[in-house]
């Protein structure tokens, strides 16, 4: 009887190993651009989180507001983008809820051209307020007219007393590498994109950092629904597991790069930013290190004060409760 029941658990144990693992399961996330703002993203799946959580992550770079009209025409499962987006789409009646946080302080840099701050003699160490001043009669770019990256100049051109129709030029060139090139080219005076963009133009020579966000140069930006992850409401009701199980990883993600040095998460992150040089890369990683929260919660001064830049700009016209923008059901416990 026993040598039987030892035979039984060995033709068991054999069918097991020869049976096929379940596939992972294949989901799109987008992003507004590719920069370190999105580092848990690019860490969950470098590092094998996503992984571990079964799922075959892409990551679609979807510049803009292209990334959550992605999610709202179906074309993927979630966003992983600014709030102000997702503040936008439900003033037009489109709904899409925020599961996650990813960056919680606003990371949208800002660089000008070395010789233009040479010829209105500006430094990094002037005065904010002088900086924005010195925006007059410059032409500016953000990834897509509309961007946040663009209303992030919105608002410093109104801050600075300037009317954007007249005192300054405000387009959006597009990709992170063709502001790079836009602005190294004397094509554009000024760009607005995530960290460590800006800081490349640094880094390269011909440019200098007006605006450090992702260091908290400016305080109205200290708390802010820079990144969240966010879908539509039916798949958060029809697929909570998925939601739960991309959520997950994400936050570990958020806790991993919280506890360890920026030159530890290079090699995980650095396949996402091909172009990028390391020493910027470990820049823009330790410029973040501050913003990413590890609970990975969305609390409701991030919401608020991002609604508040909102109607300062003039792109809503009343604040959505936090409970019809965030659901902090899927975090881990």
């Amino acid at each position: 009887m026993r040598r039987r029941r030892a035979g039984g658990t060995l033709l068991f144990g054999l069918v097991l190993l020869a049976a096929p693992a379940a596939a992972a399961e294949k989901i799109k996330i987008t992003i507004p651009a590719t920069a370190l703002t999105l580092a848990p993203v690019f860490l969950a799946k470098g590092i094998g989180f996503f992984a571990e959580e079964g799922l075959d992550v892409e990551v679609v770079d979807a510049p803009g507001a292209k990334s959550v009209q992605a999610v709202l025409s179906r074309d993927a499962e979630f966003a992983a983008t600014p709030g102000t987006y997702q503040i936008s789409t439900h003033a037009q009646g489109q709904r899409l809820l925020s599961v996650a946080s990813l960056l919680a302080r606003n990371a949208i840099n800002v660089v000008m051209h070395k010789a233009v701050a040479a010829e209105r003699g500006i430094t990094e160490r002037t005065p904010l307020a002088e900086k924005l001043k010195a925006l007059k009669g410059l032409k500016m770019s953000g990834i897509a007219p509309g961007s946040f990256s663009y209303q992030v100049l919105l608002n410093y051109v109104q801050q600075a007393g300037l009317d954007p129709k007249t005192d300054v030029t405000l387009i959006g060139v597009g990709s992170s590498g063709a502001l790079l090139a836009a602005l190294e080219q004397r094509q554009i005076d000024v760009f607005a994109t995530g960290t460590p963009i800006p800081d490349a133009a640094v880094h390269r020579g011909f440019g200098i950092m007006l605006v450090n966000n992702a260091m908290g140069e400016d305080p109205a930006f200290q708390e802010f629904m820079m990144v969240t992850l966010m879908a539509r409401p039916e798949t958060i009701q029809q697929k909570p597991d998925l939601v739960r199980r991309t959520v997950r990883a994400l936050v570990r993600a958020n806790r991993w790069i919280r506890e360890h040095r920026p030159e530890e998460a290079l090699p995980h992150v650095r396949a996402s930013v091909p172009r990028l040089d390391p020493p910027v890369i470990e820049a823009g990683l330790r410029a973040v290190w501050h913003g990413i929260p590890a609970d990975g919660k969305v609390t409701e001064r991030a919401v608020d004060l991002t609604q508040d830049f909102m109607l300062k700009i003039g792109a809503v016209k009343e604040k959505v409760p936090y409970a019809a923008l965030v659901s902090n059901d899927f975090l881990p416990k």
